[in-house]
This record gives C-alpha cells, sequence and structure tokens, in this order.
C-alpha cells in the first residue's frame, strides 16, 4: 500500500505543477475534454504501477492477466483542471475477479490523499479515519450533482429528483464523481447524484465510501455495480430518503 500511495504522490507533484503551466488540451466527443497532461499523468502510473493489466480513462484495456487489473483516472475532473478549479484528482484503485479491494483518490492541490482496502474495512484521508454524515433531513442536506451547463442535463435531474434538488439546504453541481463521492465519505457533503460518471472515475471512490458507513447504488437504484454508468452515493441515513425523492 505505501508504495502504491508513493507512486500516486509522485504522479501528483507532477500534475500539481502541470496546473500552473500552459497544456493542450482537445474535445473527445461533445462536452468531454481531455489534455495533454491527461496523457502524460496516465503513462507515468502505468510505467510506475509496473502491472500486467490496466482499464485506464485515456487508452482503454491494457493486458490480459484474467482477474486483475489496475483501474486508473489520471485526472478526473479534467474539465475543472482545464478551467482552473482545483478541484480534481487522481484515482487509482485494485480490481480482483470484479471487485475493488484497494483504492486510493488523491487532490494534489490540497494534498488530500482518501484510500481503503477491502481488508481493513475503513476509510482514511491522510491517515485519519473518515465516516459518513448523520443528516436525515432532505432540508438539512448538502448534495452534489454531476452536470455542468447541460440544459438537457439539469432539466433530467429537475424531472427524475424534484424534490432533492429543490428542497435541499443546497445544490451544486461538480465535475469530479471521485472527490465528490470522497465528500459523502468524510461527511461534507449528504449525497452525490450522478447519472453520467464511469467506471473509471467512481469504482474505487465508491470502496472508500462504504467503508465510510455509506452507500451506493446504481443510478436506477439496483444493486451497485462499479462497471455500470451512474451512480447515487449518500450517508446511510439519507439514502432511503434519497430514494423516496425519486420520480
Amino acid at each position: 500500500m505505501d508504495n502504491i500511495r508513493e507512486i500516486i504522490l509522485s504522479a501528483g507533484g507532477v500534475l500539481k505543477k502541470r496546473y500552473f503551466e500552459s497544456f493542450s488540451c482537445a474535445e473527445k466527443e461533445k462536452y468531454d475534454l481531455v489534455s495533454e497532461v491527461d496523457l502524460e499523468i496516465e503513462q507515468m502510473l502505468i510505467s510506475d504501477l509496473k502491472s500486467i493489466s490496466f482499464y485506464s480513462e485515456e487508452c482503454g484495456e491494457i493486458g490480459n492477466q484474467q482477474g486483475t487489473r489496475w483501474i486508473i483516472d489520471p485526472i478526473d475532473g479534467t474539465a475543472n483542471f482545464i478551467f482552473g478549479v482545483p478541484y480534481f484528482n487522481i484515482s487509482v484503485c485494485l480490481e480482483k475477479n470484479d471487485q475493488i479491494v484497494e483504492a486510493y483518490v488523491y487532490n494534489p492541490i490540497t494534498d488530500e490523499m482518501y484510500y481503503s482496502t477491502e481488508e481493513k474495512k475503513a476509510s482514511f484521508l491522510n491517515d485519519k479515519p473518515i465516516h459518513v454524515s448523520e443528516t436525515s433531513e432532505i432540508r438539512n442536506s448538502f448534495i452534489v450533482f454531476g452536470f455542468s451547463a447541460n440544459i438537457r442535463n439539469i432539466n433530467r435531474y429537475y424531472q427524475e429528483c424534484p424534490l432533492l434538488f429543490t428542497d435541499c439546504k443546497k445544490g451544486m453541481g461538480l465535475l469530479s464523481p471521485a472527490l465528490n463521492i470522497c465528500n459523502v465519505a468524510r461527511g461534507r457533503i449528504d449525497c452525490f447524484i450522478d447519472f453520467g460518471s464511469n467506471m473509471e472515475g467512481h469504482a474505487g471512490a465508491a470502496l472508500i465510501l462504504e467503508n465510510a458507513g455509506g452507500s451506493i447504488c446504481n443510478y436506477d437504484f439496483s444493486e451497485w455495480s462499479h462497471k455500470t454508468k451512474g451512480c447515487i452515493a449518500a450517508s446511510k441515513n439519507f439514502y432511503h430518503r434519497a430514494r423516496d425523492c425519486y420520480f
């Protein structure tokens, strides 16, 4: 574990340095951006982890070791990185036999490292244990939604979870699934909802949340699979309240 953390910290140092420099970016598809720094950090992690198999945000599947692979998002929150918003992270997790057993989420700007393992059944932020909030009422809740300035996506949330959107204490749109889920895990926010999050962004953070006492499911409230697009992540007390507010 310590070796993996050192690798991520080293990559995070490069990512932080590049944040303050100029770099190029491109559009992968409508509203989906990639920077040259994503590719730099991705190659750095793949090289340093020295594993046979990976799945990474930018290059997809690498290798063919059966049953074990590292899942990597070199910059989860690329839009924030490009726009100069210091809310992005490196996400790395280990998948064995379709289960996430080890997870790391690191924001190099704030120097915050979240991590957890299936073996320890606990989650940590910079070596201190973290736990979800005790909030249970919508009127007292802080909720994050996964959207940018896209009116179709915003309208979809309004249509599918109107009470959460209108009755919470404060709702925000933030583009970094791993950090959003980790902020639920540490008790800073009560719920994160995103119909578009991807495996490489939410897989590791989901383990961190669950081992901090939280709950996560697929966006349609089916049983959680980190390979499915979309998620609803919440504290244990708030999870069923959120479910009752849908549709």
